[in-house]
């Protein structure tokens, strides 16, 4: 689906607004403030020989040489590869010559300071820059900037939708925001080759991790990881330290380097393609896992239905339907990252079942084949509870009038009293032509005004002689 063409013009107003605030900002007025980022280059490595600040041997986490670097004011930049962290007080933006290919025999991480206009995330870095590579479809906005600080900016500042990215063309300043990444993409050849840009990808968005599942890369360790732990007692527990990094950790293998060793990484096979080798190939050893999928799932209990929807950390393309009606009740889903499905409490179709009063349940799949049932599809059971009891609400609030409350309006009406007759008839109403002694005859009271307010009744009748 192309929505390349999207709100351009917006895009660029907003542009000419923070392309202003990135000229404003420099490295040395950054400092270690919130407006102070990092970016990462995979493959490469910066030679500086007389602007070396430190070499700290023994680094086993990429985030540790990081903060090395954030706390040093006159650090500018740094390499990091598993075991060694390199600070410099000046950087590939100063001197890109001297950032190079690094990939025998580890491939090394290149860091550098980014001032940015809007504030960091927190996380150890914003973006990781890849040369010669762009997102070739899933453009959300585009518009031309000055240079690639502000097209990061841009995405920082995007509040429409989540900017997992940016193609930057370094020719015509052209930049591309998108809401998919390597990892959404990978496997549809949509992050491609292309020499005149450069991808950044951002670092700061958010990805589901919850209801995960990893896949095994037999026999092939990563040459340089993000972080090393030791004494981790079980495969779980790494796999949990993975989920919980503070990066967008995507692998980690355990023991295979080290008995109790944990390594994690926030690169996978599908994100190494323009590194050459990345991967050792060891015969005896487990392998990398590799995160495949993972599933955030929130429920929306309204009034009369239930809303699931589901985040997920792919592209998403198949369908999502209730287990006992997938004919009736269900949704197709192409190309997506996040989709729902509306199920009505009185829909015969989708059958939610009502458990208890106040207690709805039903059960959905999410199935990746149109119409074939796989192992990676998933089954959720959906609960809503209402709580219908009675409750005692009051408020302390003094409605206490003092004093005469004096009328605004003072409106006097008078009805006259109403003319009734009287009539003697035979019984059953009819006229009476002659009486005798002892025949049975009726008294008749009538308003003769119809449209008299009054009614009338018989109190005290007194017959005289």
């Amino acid at each position: 689906m192309d929505r390349s063409v999207l709100v351009t013009v917006s895009v660029v107003w907003m542009t000419a607004q923070i392309s202003v605030a990135v000229g404003q900002l420099s490295s040395s007025s950054c400092g270690t403030g919130e407006f102070l980022h990092f970016e990462v280059v995979t493959g490469q490595v910066y030679t500086a020989p007389d602007d070396m600040l430190d070499s700290r041997p023994g680094t086993l986490m990429l985030t540790d040489c990081i903060d090395l670097c954030r706390l040093n004011t006159t650090c500018k930049s740094a390499n990091f590869e598993t075991g060694l962290c390199v600070l410099f007080s000046s950087s590939a933006k100063n001197y890109p010559g001297g950032l190079t290919k690094s990939q025998f025999p580890v491939f090394t991480l290149y860091l550098q300071k980014v001032c940015l206009p809007v504030p960091s995330c927190g996380r150890a870095w914003s973006f990781e820059s890849v040369q010669g590579f762009a997102m070739s479809d899933y453009t959300r906005k585009r518009g031309r900037v000055p240079n690639r600080e502000s097209c990061m900016a841009l995405c920082k500042a995007e509040t429409e939708f989540p900017c997992r990215s940016v193609s930057y063309n370094l020719k015509n300043g052209e930049c591309r925001l998108s809401d998919m990444d390597r990892h959404t993409v990978a496997g549809t050849q949509t992050w491609v080759e292309s020499p005149d840009d450069e991808y950044l990808e951002n670092n700061c968005v958010d990805d589901p991790v919850k209801l995960c599942d990893f896949q095994l890369l037999e026999n092939r360790i990563m040459k340089t990881v993000d972080s090393v732990y030791q004494d981790v007692p079980a495969m779980e527990a790494c796999r949990d330290l993975c989920l919980t990094a503070p990066y967008r950790c995507h692998s980690f293998d355990y023991g295979d380097t080290g008995d109790r060793v944990c390594r994690l990484s926030h690169h996978t096979s599908a994100t190494l393609t323009n590194i050459q080798d990345p991967f050792l190939i060891i015969g005896d050893v487990r392998g990398t896992f590799e995160l495949s999928s993972c599933y955030n799932v929130t429920i929306d209990c309204r009034s009369s239905d239930m809303v699931a929807t589901i985040t997920t950390n792919k592209i998403f393309t198949g369908k999502i339907y209730a287990k006992e009606n997938p004919n009736s009740c269900l949704v197709d889903v192409q190309g997506d990252i996040e989709f729902s499905i509306k199920m009505a409490y009185n829909d015969l179709e989708c059958n939610v079942k009502r458990e208890a009063e106040g207690v709805y349940t039903n059960q959905v799949i999410i199935q990746h084949h149109d119409s074939v049932v796989t192992s990676s599809d998933l089954g959720l059971a959906l609960h809503c509870q209402y709580d219908l009891g009675n409750k005692t609400v009051s408020n302390g609030l003094d409605l206490e009038v003092k004093g005469e409350i004096q009328p605004a309006l003072f409106e006097e009406g008078k009805v006259e009293s109403p003319n009734v007759v009287m009539s003697v008839t035979e019984r059953g109403g009819g006229q009476v032509k002659e009486a005798a002694v002892g025949d049975s005859l009726e008294l008749h009271f009538t308003i003769l005004d119809p449209d008299s307010p009054y009614e009338i009744f018989v109190r005290e009748l007194i017959a005289k002689d």
